[in-house]
């Protein structure tokens, strides 16, 4: 998706007489978020900052939507890692609007503790997490043309949360993963040419 986002941002962008990034093309100049016909109405995102460094994250994310003219506002909630459960009107929220941009939750250490992340991901049914790698035009690389999606599995395996202590000192973890998610990643890396390393 950033392969054919390039372009795009090359030309509403432009060149100018200050370029941040020679290599890219990508200019100084401002851009405004040109809507294309059917946008509509703004659109609703459910706006989660975080913890450490996620406020500042979503906090530049709020920024470049504004300098854009984005047709988007946030129904901002505060969550963070210490808290027991996700609270019901932020599931309600996520669900109503389709989309949630969230910062980093931190993560209690401790036994019998569960994280809000590993609850938002169960709760949203998030299985798998994939992540983008691929070569910009004009940058230099030790490999060209080579495209790589990490998936990454979200909600069970060492997410199932089934550890117990056997005697003191032993611990036993399971790692359980259903027939569901194993189809479901089989059409994940059935539909995209990817590497994965276990």
């Amino acid at each position: 998706m950033a392969r054919r986002a390039l372009p795009i941002v090359k030309q509403l962008v432009g060149r100018s007489s200050f370029d941040p990034h020679p290599l890219l093309g990508l200019g100084s100049r401002s851009v405004t978020y040109m809507p294309r016909p059917g946008d509509g109405s703004p659109r609703a995102v459910t706006l989660i900052p975080g913890d450490g460094i996620g406020p500042l994250v979503t906090g530049a994310v709020e920024q470049v939507m504004e300098a854009m003219h984005a047709p988007v506002y946030f129904e901002k909630y505060e969550i963070h890692g210490d808290m027991k459960t996700v609270p019901p009107e932020v599931m309600e929220s996520i669900h109503k609007n389709k989309v949630c941009l969230k910062g980093g939750l931190s993560t209690p250490v401790g036994g019998g503790v569960n994280s809000l992340n590993v609850q938002l991901r169960k709760e949203l049914d998030l299985y798998a997490s994939l992540v983008n790698c691929c070569n910009l035009p004009g940058l230099p690389t030790r490999h060209n043309d080579v495209d790589i999606v990490v998936v990454r599995e979200n909600t069970e395996g060492e997410y199932a949360g089934l550890e117990h202590e056997v005697v003191p000192g032993v611990v036993e973890s399971l790692k359980v993963t259903s027939v569901w998610i194993l189809e479901n990643w089989w059409n994940i890396k059935e539909n995209r040419l990817l590497v994965l390393f276990w």
